[in-house]
């Protein structure tokens, strides 16, 4: 069991991205892009997983620390160090775009604070509708105890969909689908051994940035 998603490195990978290309493809890529809109950034070298989840920490408003590692064979991880878990809307999909590869965006977020908690699968990427390529969404997402359901986009041939008509909201998507869903789509996002050394590349910014370390995070976000 992956302690990414909110496994035991919670709430570091409360989301993660994963593109479907090499590690050092969607890194070049990254730094190319970063570059021409005119950001300084630095690259770390390579450190072994899960070690290398420490170097995202402090965890900042608004975020500036990026990691890309290997996830399997095909895929690519994606996580930075947003507060509350990461930013879901990310650089990884305009990177993927960018690179006309397939983007998957995974977040699973354990009850905390007043009643928030939140399973969520995006795939973009090839073939999908407008300019962010959608091509599925499904959100179970509580806020301050308010459970709110969103399935956007047709349905994948392995996903089962008698579960969406669960009752309670909260047991039509959970982590254990979400990982399901993932292995089904090619992602051995459940096996902490698929994952491979990861590089950080780290934005050189002057703007005030706010910071929180990991235990700072851990208490601000109790149940």
């Amino acid at each position: 069991m992956t302690i990414l998603l909110g496994g035991a490195a919670s709430p570091i990978g409360w989301s993660v991205q994963l593109v479907d290309v090499p590690a050092r493809d969607l890194l070049d890529e990254l730094v190319r892009w970063r570059t021409g809109l005119g950001h300084r950034t630095e690259v770390s070298s390579p450190r072994p997983y899960p070690d290398v989840l420490e170097d995202l920490t402090p965890f900042e408003s608004p975020w500036t620390r990026e990691l890309v590692l290997p996830c399997g064979d095909r895929w690519s991880a994606y996580l930075n160090n947003g507060r509350n878990g990461g930013d879901p809307t990310a650089s990884a999909r305009a990177v993927a775009a960018r690179l006309d590869a397939r983007c998957v965006m995974a977040m699973h977020a354990p009850r905390h604070g007043p009643g928030h908690q939140s399973t969520q699968l995006w795939v973009h990427g090839p073939g999908g509708e407008g300019p962010s390529r959608h091509v599925r969404t499904l959100t179970a997402d509580a806020a301050d105890g308010r459970w709110s359901w969103y399935a956007l986009g047709e349905p994948f041939d392995f996903e089962d969909t008698d579960r969406y008509t669960a009752r309670r909201v909260r047991d039509r998507f959970d982590r254990s689908l979400l990982l399901r869903y993932l292995a089904a789509l090619g992602i051995p996002a459940d096996d902490d051994a698929s994952y491979g050394p990861g590089v950080i590349v780290q934005e050189l910014v002057d703007h005030p940035v706010h910071r929180e370390t990991l235990e700072e995070a851990r208490r601000s976000l109790a149940p």
